[in-house]
């Protein structure tokens, strides 16, 4: 059977199997938690992901389901089905899927609370001849991927906003860097410009602090040139179609959440918490979707 063929039989499977739960009215049935997974949150836990659900359904007083393992392609179309009522997303995902679904922003997720999560261009600290995004030109340059918020698209844009290029162009060699390659990863970037395989990469600016902290690099050895603005956290997003004051309630849920298991098996860090999400760092999300032809 043919790619196209499975994912259609496996997401028609899984909308039939939501339905089959039996929804008769907003105010009874279930509030279903789609956990997706984004580059910010590649372990996420399961078993604490559930606990989540469970408090939350204490919390409520009302039955609360976590669907695990789903993509954010299938958790958009069971957003925009009914079928599920809550989902995290990315900053893109978020503009994407505002986009075909009635949707509002519920809590970010603060990666690195009291920092700024930006995008940054770094080089070695040794090369002199790269100062400035124009000294950029004619060098080799790592993205992490063409889907990559902070990794591509906040660095192009920076770019285009900075020196008019040519977003449709930028990838192609010679047209302002003389190679454009794309890594899979922001420790790829780091690493591989470290080894001098890269002349400059964009990067999540904390995966610097990340990766010495875990004893891989000498933020000492890098220096970054220029930074866009902030990107915004992944977040957690609800269909606006529910209850405004159980739309509330579930706010008031995750923002006084604290189980520290959660936070450590999700996202690394047992001392982060939800917070209300920055509206602004979304607004200019969308800008940089509008102005790279993206929507």
């Amino acid at each position: 059977m043919k790619a196209g063929k499975i994912f259609t039989a496996v997401f028609i499977a899984f909308i039939f199997i939501l339905a089959a739960c039996g929804r008769s009215g907003e105010a009874v049935q279930p509030i279903r938690i789609g956990l997706t997974i984004d580059e910010s949150n590649p372990i996420a836990g399961e078993a604490a992901s559930r606990a989540m659900a469970q408090a939350m359904e204490d919390f409520l007083g009302i039955p609360v389901e976590a669907v695990t393992d789903i993509s954010y392609l299938v958790g958009t179309e069971a957003m925009r089905g009914g079928h599920l009522d809550i989902m995290l997303v990315s900053a893109f995902n978020y503009v994407q899927t505002s986009s075909v679904v009635d949707v509002e922003l519920l809590v970010t997720l603060p990666m690195r609370p009291g920092t700024v999560n930006n995008a940054v261009f770094i080089t070695r600290a040794d090369r002199d001849d790269i100062n400035t995004l124009e000294d950029l030109r004619g060098k080799t340059m790592a993205f992490v991927s063409a889907t990559s918020t902070s990794g591509y698209f906040f660095p192009v844009y920076h770019l285009v906003s900075e020196l008019g290029i040519n977003p449709d162009l930028i990838a192609n060699p010679g047209y302002f860097f003389d190679t454009v390659f794309f890594s899979g990863g922001h420790e790829h970037n780091i690493l591989g410009v470290g080894f001098g395989d890269f002349d400059a990469a964009a990067i999540g600016g904390m995966f610097i602090e990340n990766m010495e902290e875990l004893g891989l690099i000498n933020s000492a050895d890098f220096k970054i040139i220029a930074a866009t603005q902030a990107v915004p956290d992944p977040s957690y997003i609800i269909r606006s179609a529910l209850d405004t004051e159980l739309i509330g309630r579930i706010r008031a849920f995750f923002l006084q959440y604290n189980d520290p298991a959660y936070f450590a098996e999700n996202w690394r860090d047992g001392n982060i918490r939800f917070a209300e999400p920055d509206t602004a760092g979304f607004e200019h999300m969308r800008s940089v979707v509008t102005s790279l032809g993206l929507d």
